[in-house]
């Protein structure tokens, strides 16, 4: 009876000491398998749930999915973005965290063009006022009969070339369509163009760190 109770006694300790041999040697899950790219010349690795398809139709560009703020992989199957309020905003917030990046050749350009920083390149299509907004950002309207009717442009002062951004503006009344920022940063003779919710400019800085570092990482030898 004694040896009964001691044992019973002992039980939770022995459960707990269980679990904890089991947490301690049970397999670590494998690391992301990684795939490789080789885009103008450069060969990429990325972690495959970075990448949204391992069989792009565009053998000269690479598709990928971030999550944001810190660019944690997005998976191989994204979801796509929803409209504003649907299924009482859950699939809104998820969606929003989605950050689409492609990267590709830069294109060749000659004499100025090659480096023309934003308010150069859009200058002749924009408003002349500035609003202040979100991060520091200035906000410059497209005009109306511009190819970019109906965009903002979103600068980082003083011209735009640490970060840029054309955003759909909202529509009155809503259409229920999901609004969208457009960014593109050159990376040696890459260009990675970045498709995010507005919800983020206010955290451009952090964005742009992340995307240049995923690909300088991927770069890396």
């Amino acid at each position: 009876m004694r040896k009964t109770l001691v044992l019973l006694g002992l039980a939770p300790l022995l459960a707990l000491l269980a679990g904890f041999l089991l947490w301690r040697f049970w397999p670590s899950p494998p690391a992301p398998e990684n795939l490789v790219f080789q885009i103008a010349g450069h060969r990429l690795r990325f972690a495959a749930n970075y990448v949204r398809s391992t069989d792009p139709p565009d053998p000269d560009r690479i598709d990928l999915i971030a999550r944001a703020p810190d660019f944690t992989p997005g998976g191989a199957a994204p979801r796509r973005l929803p409209a504003p309020g649907e299924n009482g905003g859950k699939d809104e917030e998820l969606g929003r965290a989605q950050i689409f990046l492609t990267l590709a050749a830069a294109p060749k350009f000659d004499g100025r063009a090659a480096t023309a920083v934003p308010t150069e390149r859009y200058g002749p299509y924009l408003e002349a006022e500035a609003q202040v907004t979100e991060g520091g950002l200035l906000r410059r309207r497209f005009e109306d009969n511009s190819p970019y009717a109906g965009e903002d442009l979103y600068l980082a002062p003083p011209d735009g070339e640490e970060f840029s951004a054309r955003c759909q503006r909202p529509k009155i009344p809503s259409d229920d369509l999901p609004s969208t920022c457009l960014s593109e940063f050159r990376i040696e003779d890459l260009l990675l163009t970045m498709r995010f919710d507005p919800a983020w400019l206010g955290d451009w800085a952090h964005l742009r760190a992340n995307a240049l570092l995923l690909v300088r990482s991927a770069l890396a030898p």
